[in-house]
């Protein structure tokens, strides 16, 4: 008896040996579809089993902000706890729900990861991975198996963090970029504040759990938009797969999948997505951002803070939602020029002969409004500084966008030709014929003139006044 035993003990111990001897950062797990339907995601964390038909969560009912909005299209309630659509080009919000609620981000952080990355590094850059890149993140996280001392360019590291959402890749790219992981951080940190972002602060590389370590949903739609403008960074984020060729420690190749389930033939594929990022930890939920495209119409999706598949059919509504009911309108392009008018007030002030002239936009500018209604139906709001003349258009109270107008070349123009005009363009702007409106739009110079206007006024008084007293005085004398 113990003869048989004795064998099957050395066995299992061997077994053990085995499975010991290959530390956890470095196993390469790539689950099957239907693992990934049970859990979505499971590239930050262990994710829990759910039901089939999970009972709808209490912020399901949670209020919606944009619909608010009187004359604004009803956005559906969803399943996450904050949610966002933007139009990329106009930063119009279409849909808004907690949107300035802080919460965990989880590995859509590597959106900006990447993107500072990008800024601040080239494509060939050789990174090296350190024992602290390597085996400082959490155990059963999502990782691609990089050794330590395991070369590769800065681009297949890019690859690794926005396809496969590898932990330790993005530790390396930090460690490269900043010197730290602290020092990379610091400028995550710098650039969110670029960006515009209020309610944002990271302190890691990955999304890894941490507590001071969160984001809003406006503020990653922001970071996003940003993004975008990066041509890179569009490549790699639409791309369905890559593959890392062998390194100088790793002789087999790593094939990396999108994790993005909207973009790939999945059954939750999206007619339009163009890519986007994924993330979950135990808890921050599901996150997922995502951009798609119609009708020259782009939309950037976030949802913070939800369960499993829920994170998929939130954003397909929100995406539906938002392509259905809005339409994008172009204002203008940057460098535009246009001609504008003169009104005869402002005529005296530069140029008898001036007629009109041309000014150039400084932005490109869209309006993105609901589908019944038109560009005529919104408000403008002018406002002059610094020969920048800068035009907000309103929808009720809502802010849709802003179009900025040069008006440097009326202080340095030679010629009536292009002589200045500091008010209304022959297009749309000032359409409403309101005097204030149009005494808003007058640059700076304004206040002083009207201030002399009115001393000139009150000297003028003055002297009818004391006129008026010497005539009585004489006529009392002619009495006597």
């Amino acid at each position: 008896m113990k003869k048989k035993i004795r064998p099957l003990l050395c066995c299992a111990l061997i077994t053990t040996a085995l499975t010991a001897g290959f530390p956890a950062s470095h196993v390469l797990a790539t689950p099957t579809d239907t693992q990934a339907d049970a859990a979505v995601n499971q590239e930050d964390g262990t994710a829990e089993n759910t039901p089939t038909q999970p009972a709808l969560p209490e912020c399901y009912n949670w209020p919606i902000q944009s619909n608010e909005t009187e004359g604004w299209p009803q956005g559906p309630q969803v399943q996450a706890e904050t949610a966002i659509v933007m139009e990329a080009d106009s930063g119009c919000i279409l849909y808004a729900k907690g949107i300035d609620e802080k919460r965990e981000p989880a590995s859509i952080t590597k959106i900006m990861t990447a993107l500072v990355a990008l800024e601040h590094s080239r494509m060939d850059e050789q990174v090296t991975f350190s024992h602290n890149a390597v085996f400082s993140i959490e155990q059963g996280s999502t990782h691609i198996g990089i050794k330590e001392g395991e070369v590769l360019t800065m681009e297949q590291c890019l690859y690794g963090v926005l396809l496969a959402s590898a932990n330790e890749v993005s530790n390396g790219v930090a460690e490269h970029v900043g010197g730290s992981i602290e020092g990379f951080v610091e400028m995550m940190n710098e650039k969110a504040r670029e960006i515009g972002c209020k309610n944002t602060h990271f302190s890691n590389a990955n999304g890894l759990h941490n507590e001071e370590h969160y984001t809003t949903a406006y503020d990653m739609a922001l970071i996003t938009q940003a993004a975008l403008k990066n041509p890179t960074f569009r490549s790699i984020m639409s791309t369905d797969h890559f593959i890392i060729p062998t390194t100088n420690i790793t002789d087999e190749e790593r094939w990396l999948n999108n994790h993005h389930k909207m973009l790939r033939e999945t059954k939750f594929h999206y007619e339009g997505c163009i890519g986007g990022k994924t993330g979950y930890t135990t808890d921050a939920g599901n996150t997922l951002v995502t951009v798609a495209d119609r009708n020259d119409m782009e939309l950037i999706c976030v949802t913070l803070k939800t369960n499993a598949n829920a994170v998929y059919t939130d954003t397909a509504l929100l995406l539906d939602y938002g392509f259905n009911n809005f339409q994008k309108i172009a204002l203008c392009q940057k460098k535009q020029q246009i001609s504008v008018r003169l009104l005869p007030f402002d005529r005296q002030f530069y140029s008898e002969h001036a007629s009109g002239t041309i000014g150039e936009y400084q932005n490109d500018a869209y309006a993105v409004i609901p589908s019944d209604i038109q560009i005529e139906n919104l408000t403008k709001q002018v406002s002059i500084k610094k020969n920048l003349e800068e035009t907000e258009y309103y929808f009720n109270s809502k802010l849709i966008t802003r179009r900025l107008l040069s008006l440097s070349s009326v202080l340095t123009s030679q010629s009536p030709e292009n002589a200045v005009n500091l008010l209304t363009d022959t297009l749309t702007d000032h359409t409403d014929g309101n005097i204030i409106t149009k005494f808003k739009a007058l640059p700076s110079w304004k206040y002083p003139v009207l201030g002399i206007l009115g001393f000139i006024l009150i000297f003028y008084i003055i002297l009818l006044i004391l006129r008026i007293k010497r005539r009585k005085k004489r006529r009392r004398k002619r009495k006597k």
